[in-house]
């Protein structure tokens, strides 16, 4: 099957039309309220030098480590959820779907690290081997909720089965709206902010100024989610994913 950009993207959006309201819902329970919590509670740290900087990161992360792991398991669970509300395997409610989620975290977190090693890698093999491990692990995901695979390695093993000869093409769509989302996101955040700041002042200001941002992130993050589930929906097997009414 051809991989289309312009289907895969259309597919992304008929997923969200399907489920928009519990998409949004999950969202923002368990992607916007961490981020912004994160962002209000753990504020990155500030320093006038390149060394300052530095020793301000050190400390920040030897405190922040914990939460911030705590942040990307719920995030985890809210991504895993939505990927059950795509690929579900009976009809239940919102509770059912995240109690579903639950059992797959440990699988889906193991194969985030090793993708995310992998990719890492890669990439610093000149950086054009990352991009293509990029194209060929991003179905990873999905693959771990709509086939319910509970072992990571062989998750991988079946993303780099459907992305066989679509690797390259993966990655191109992945950056395209990746790098679209990420400069979206810094201008509306910074012109947003901006004008907030002026408007209300530094402190009222500075804290809506931080709830549109995790706004934008939680929004970018879904937005993901969705494109990589329209990713396997399209390289997948007709019988390996539920196709929407």
């Amino acid at each position: 099957m051809k991989f289309s950009y312009s289907a895969v993207w259309d597919d992304a959006v008929q997923l969200f039309r399907s489920h928009g309201s519990l998409i949004v819902a999950l969202a923002g329970v368990f992607i916007f309220l961490p981020g912004l919590l994160t962002a209000a509670l753990l504020p990155q740290p500030q320093a006038q030098t390149v060394d300052q900087l530095m020793e301000a990161m050190r400390a920040y992360v030897q405190f922040a480590w914990p939460w911030v792991l705590l942040e990307t398991l719920v995030n985890m669970i809210g991504t895993i959820a939505i990927l059950r509300l795509i690929f579900p395997r009976q009809t239940s409610t919102v509770g059912a779907v995240i109690a579903a989620s639950l059992p797959l975290v440990p699988t889906y977190f193991v194969a985030a690290i090793l993708s995310n090693i992998t990719v890492g890698l890669g990439l610093l093999l000149f950086i054009i081997p990352g991009i293509y491990l990029l194209g060929r692990l991003t179905p990873v995901g999905p693959v771990i909720v709509a086939e319910e695979r509970r072992n990571p390695i062989d998750a991988l093993r079946r993303s780099f089965q459907i992305t066989a000869g679509k690797g390259w093409a993966v990655a191109g769509l992945v950056l395209i709206v990746a790098i679209a989302g990420v400069i979206v996101m810094v201008v509306a955040n910074n012109l947003i902010g901006l004008v907030l700041l002026l408007i209300a002042g530094q402190k009222i200001g500075g804290f809506l100024t931080l709830i549109v941002g995790a706004i934008t992130a939680a929004a970018f993050t879904t937005l993901l989610v969705l494109l990589y589930a329209a990713i396997y929906r399209r390289l997948a097997e007709p019988t390996s994913a539920e196709v929407f009414q």
